[in-house]
């Protein structure tokens, strides 16, 4: 039973009215909501120590059971629905109340349920009204249990209105504390790989990483027999070893108190993961492989209810999968038909004179590793073919783990990269041992200098761009592949990049003379330059990219049509148009549509 009677906690309340604070009646409420014999606590939070979480967290057996927003008394809850902050919290909180102590209304999943009055106040009186229910209204706020999480799908949604909690807390600190230690990792970030990286986005991308590293974290844990339990202090053993960027970020911020002021938002995370049953999700992904990308399709549904708009704000576009697998098919073919690798993507033969692999495979702006997944595939069944389907083990331990490298920008889809690449490897029969990582690497592709800070967020950072940047120079990669981003307005403007570009400003050895050319200042001509580049170090190659077309018959990229074709012996184009600004047709007389429209 609560420690105090609806007539005990109204006398509490009268006796503070003239106190004039929300605070001043915390504990009558606390009282109220505590049950020693449900063993359920009310926990005061105090806002200095925690950012961006609602007055009260509700706990059962020391597990959460939701929250409580408290307004003084008098205030108008019609007001407070429509404040920023209380939007925050139903986007964020599944289990809520809002109460200006005297009315109560319970949420659940942003949506307002009940909604009761306990008492008025005349003057200087509080006149009980409805208290059965207000108690049964409390009854079923504390006896919820959440939603039961069957389905990849239920389990994005949920981690989705979480990562947002742990996204608000990250901003409010950001914006409370300058100096804290959120800070200095976003000075790291910045320093080697996002120099215009705002708070907002910080707070985003670093949402998002968490969210998805403890992701990563918990299937490692599914997957391991020890029986430890799944904790926040834990989680950074069982992120596997092949992603050791992040297995350090997470040893240093998310199984200590470093941080201390977001740890509540990613306990309640860690929560629901470890309550979940992880082995029907991943027989579920498992299920579905055959036809879809099970981790992709995780995410889109995780961004669809995260951040609808993020993936257009980010640029970031995910290739349909037939796109995709005719262009890893076409590379396979290409690579057996001219350039006499009977193997194709899978040909582990080597240079004479580098005694390095020829076939060397690299993605420059790889996201959730859609490219690299279906080259993995192809490679598969081009070893099934000829038998060999039974040496993955071993073929993947010694001649592809040291040819397939991906570069990634942004955190979140860098760990889904390696979590979705981890779990096909080991689907398709691959067991990781040692300290085997993955080539996919944190860093910006346009930018070759080699990178160093003095935080220490920064050196985890400049330690992976680094080893990527070893990669891009001395690596003799043959097979440059991917969907780079587009952006007219590009932020990519190092010297090194521009330099390169700089080529494609001139024909016949005399400049362009073109008024405007900054077209060629978007980011996916940059991609194309970076591809150039590297083939041309290698000596030969394939260089195989789904972009804009503007560049095929715009005047202004003549200088780039002049360099490509002095680079490649033979270029193939396939022209999908749907061009919205052109307003292209169909055959049918249909409008012809951006493969990348849903």
């Amino acid at each position: 039973m609560p420690f105090i009677s609806f007539d005990g906690y109204l006398k509490l309340l009268q006796k503070n009215l003239q106190k004039g604070s929300e605070r001043s009646h915390y504990l009558a409420l606390k009282d109220l909501l505590d049950d020693p014999e449900k063993r359920i606590d009310a926990v005061i939070e105090e806002k200095g120590n925690k950012a961006g979480i609602p007055d009260f967290t509700v706990k059962r057996r020391e597990l959460l059971v939701g929250y409580v927003e408290a307004k003084d008394i008098g205030i108008n809850l019609d007001q407070t629905e429509k404040t920023e902050q209380l939007q925050r919290y139903l986007e964020s909180f599944s289990n809520l109340v809002l109460t200006n102590y005297l009315e109560f209304r319970w949420y659940v999943n942003g949506k307002r349920r009940l909604q009761e009055v306990l008492a008025v106040q005349s003057g200087n009186k509080l006149q009980i009204r409805d208290a059965d229910q207000v108690a049964a209204l409390l009854d079923q706020f504390l006896s919820y249990n959440g939603e039961i999480v069957n389905s990849p799908e239920d389990l994005a949604r949920q981690m989705a209105r979480l990562t947002k909690a742990i996204r608000f807390a990250t901003a409010t600190t950001l914006l409370e504390t300058p100096e804290s230690e959120l800070h200095q990792l976003k000075q790291g970030f910045s320093e080697v790989l996002l120099p215009d990286l705002n708070d907002t986005d910080f707070a985003d991308m670093y949402a998002q990483t968490l969210s998805y590293g403890l992701f990563a974290a918990r299937v490692g844990h599914a997957q391991n027999i020890d029986g430890e339990k799944f904790t926040r202090r834990t989680a950074s053993t069982y992120i596997p070893a092949t992603n050791p960027f992040l297995k350090r970020l997470f040893n240093t911020i998310v199984e200590t108190d470093l941080i201390s002021q977001i740890d509540w938002a990613i306990d309640d995370l860690v929560q629901l993961l470890s309550s979940v049953d992880m082995d029907s999700i991943l027989e579920n992904f498992g299920q579905r492989t055959r036809q879809e990308d099970p981790v992709v399709h995780f995410y889109e549904t995780f961004l669809a209810s995260y951040n609808a708009a993020l993936r257009k704000s980010r640029g970031v576009y995910y290739t349909p999968e037939p796109v995709v697998s005719f262009m890893v098919r076409s590379v396979d073919a290409i690579l057996k038909n001219r350039f006499d690798l009977p193997l194709g993507l899978a040909d582990n033969t080597k240079d004479p004179i580098t005694n390095k692999p020829k076939v060397q495979i690299l993605d420059p702006a790889t996201g959730t590793g859609t490219f690299l997944y279906e080259v993995i595939k192809q490679i598969y069944r081009n070893l099934e073919e000829i038998g060999m389907a039974n040496q993955w083990d071993s073929y993947v331990r010694d001649n592809l783990l040291n040819r397939l490298f991906g570069f990634e920008l942004l955190m979140a889809p860098y760990a889904i990269a390696h979590l979705k690449l981890g779990l096909q490897l080991q689907e398709l029969g691959y067991q990781f041992t040692g300290k085997q990582r993955l080539g996919i690497y944190l860093t910006n592709t346009l930018d070759e200098a080699m990178k160093k800070s003095d935080i220490l967020f920064g050196q985890f950072v400049a330690l992976e761009a680094n080893e990527a940047s070893t990669i891009k120079r001395d690596t003799p990669v043959m097979i440059v592949i991917g969907n780079p981003p587009y952006s007219y307005q590009s932020s990519n403007t190092g010297e090194w990049i521009s330099n390169l570009v700089r080529d494609y400003y001139q024909i016949d050895g005399k400049t362009l003379g073109e008024k405007n050319p900054k077209g060629l200042q978007d980011d996916y001509v940059k991609f194309i330059r970076f591809g150039q580049w590297r083939i041309d170090r290698t000596g030969s190659g394939i260089l195989a990219f789904i972009t804009n077309h503007g560049y095929l018959d715009n005047p202004t990229f003549r200088g780039m049509r002049q360099s490509l074709e002095k680079t490649f012996d033979e270029i193939y184009f396939m022209d999908l148009h749907g061009n919205s600004k052109k307003k292209e047709i169909a055959p049918d007389g249909s409008p012809d549509k951006n493969v990348f429209d849903k």
